[in-house]
């Protein structure tokens, strides 16, 4: 058999690389599989030079190395599947399956060096399984990309250029700041006996509109959001359904298609697919982060180099509070961007867990349940103060009044039975709602509003729609 004919190593090696592209291809760029790509073609070939110094048989050289190869990105998948079922899971795990592939590896190695047979079948019948695996990932690709192109096509007829670009600099910056579990006036003081006025009277103060019998749509983040950022109920909707109509939402279409960019800051709640329509600042924790992008990183995970990466990104990883508060701080620069910005942003607090007490010092609390009144509390004064100084700052650095939404995306999640008061029910979906709407007459808000009718009268105000507004009901 010819030299040219033993290709497999090759295509087993960019073939874990396709794979996970095409299952994530809806919020990863194609440009992040240059450098995995490179490298892994460069390791082969480095790899297939070493092993010719132990045989010259180009068939075992490259069964060698297939071996090696399909060990070596196999190995993440493998161990995760057997670790959790194995008691203490995953963090003993490093002293045990290294040497286990390493034995299995050397073990089949020397087998094949021995072997008096010249495997050309066997070689013959990886080339076509290597050959098979890489078509249908591209087949799966191509397929997503020929269906973006046409839904892109189809977009752009149905909304043609949808905005003067003589006219960029004049439209206000847009701020949709869900803070995560942010309970309503009226449930604070029935469960957890505190008075928030300080913080909506300073909202107030400011020009906010507090929608003060506000509650929540639904119970839950993702139902929650999707269904305000998409201006419709999401009852009839599979989950997966949801899911995906979170981060391609009907709010942020209708944005850019009038000029706006889009942009998703978060302090940990990241939908699957955000980064494919939105620019995503997730601050970069650890050190593996800041070296490769978010795809390589996990390509990694899945490879027997995870413990190692595992292991330093413990390490090296940036601390929850100090994250949160790096997250609020690049949401206080998002005036100094010149295009108008729709900036989604979600805070994961006063959502537990709990790290910050009320003056902002460290805690470490076992019981991170809403429950935790003295949790909860202190989280919720402290995010409420880092608010005020955000939107203050969001206020003086803007040359076009800019549009701000507080939100909580629902509201205390206790049981009725936990409660055990009365008008539990309305209880467990209030929220905090505030509408800052620059130049406009705040007469069409009202008291009892929900997310999902958010976006249907801002549009309405500043944009010339005609929404009718849907009836305010909670899950």
């Amino acid at each position: 058999m010819k030299q040219f004919s033993v290709f497999h190593p090759f295509l087993f090696a960019i073939f874990p690389i396709l794979f996970l592209f095409a299952y994530n291809i809806d919020e990863v760029p194609a440009t992040d599989l240059l450098l995995p790509m490179l490298v892994v073609i460069i390791g082969t070939l480095i790899l297939l030079l070493s092993l010719r110094l132990i045989t010259k048989s180009y068939n075992k050289i490259a069964i060698i190395a297939s071996s090696f190869l399909i060990l070596f990105f196999s190995a993440g998948y493998i161990r995760d599947l057997i670790s959790s079922e194995i008691e203490g899971g995953f963090s003993g795990s490093i002293f045990f399956w290294g040497p286990l592939w390493a034995l299995l590896f050397i073990t089949g190695g020397f087998l094949v060096i021995k072997a008096r047979s010249n495997f050309f079948t066997l070689t013959k019948f990886l080339n076509v399984v290597a050959i098979t695996l890489v078509i249908i990932s591209l087949v799966n690709i191509s397929i997503y990309e020929i269906k973006t192109i046409i839904l892109g096509q189809e977009e752009i007829h149905k909304e043609g250029n949808g905005f003067d670009l003589d006219n960029l600099d004049s439209l206000p910056d847009i701020y949709y700041i869900i803070l995560d579990g942010y309970a309503g006036e009226y449930a604070l003081k029935q469960i957890y006996n505190y008075d928030n006025s300080e913080f909506t009277d300073y909202l107030t103060n400011k020009g906010f509109y507090i929608a003060s019998r506000s509650r929540s749509n639904y119970g839950q983040t993702v139902e929650s959001v999707a269904s305000s950022l998409n201006m419709e109920y999401v009852n009839d909707l599979k989950s997966s359904d949801i899911y995906e109509m979170l981060p391609n939402n009907k709010v942020s279409q209708f944005l850019k298609s009038r000029g706006y960019r889009y942009i998703f800051i978060t302090t940990g709640f990241f939908p699957k697919g955000m980064s494919k329509y939105a620019e995503t600042y997730p601050l970069r924790r650890s050190i593996p982060e800041l070296i490769f992008s978010d795809f390589t990183t996990h390509l990694i995970k899945t490879t027997a180099l995870a413990p190692l990466v595992y292991f330093i990104t413990a390490l090296t990883s940036t601390p929850a509070r100090s994250y949160m508060l790096l997250t609020c701080d690049m949401l206080a620069d998002m005036p100094n961007i010149k295009e108008p910005t729709f900036v989604y942003a979600h805070i994961m607090a006063p959502h537990p867990p709990y790290i910050f007490d009320r003056d902002g010092n460290p805690v470490s609390m076992q019981d991170n349940s809403f429950e935790n009144k003295e949790g909860y509390l202190g989280q919720l004064i402290f995010i409420s103060k880092k608010v005020e100084t955000l939107v203050d700052e969001i206020l003086s650095k803007s040359d076009v009044e800019p549009i701000i939404i507080l939100q909580g995306d629902h509201g205390p999640k206790l049981t009725v039975k936990a409660l055990g008061i009365p008008n539990s029910e309305f209880i467990k979906f209030n929220i905090l709602n505030a509408y800052y709407l620059p130049g406009k007459d705040n007469r069409l808000l009202y008291e009892t509003i929900t997310p999902v009718n958010s976006f249907r009268i801002v549009f309405n105000l500043y944009f010339d729609t005609d929404y009718e507004l849907l009836k305010d009901e909670s899950q």
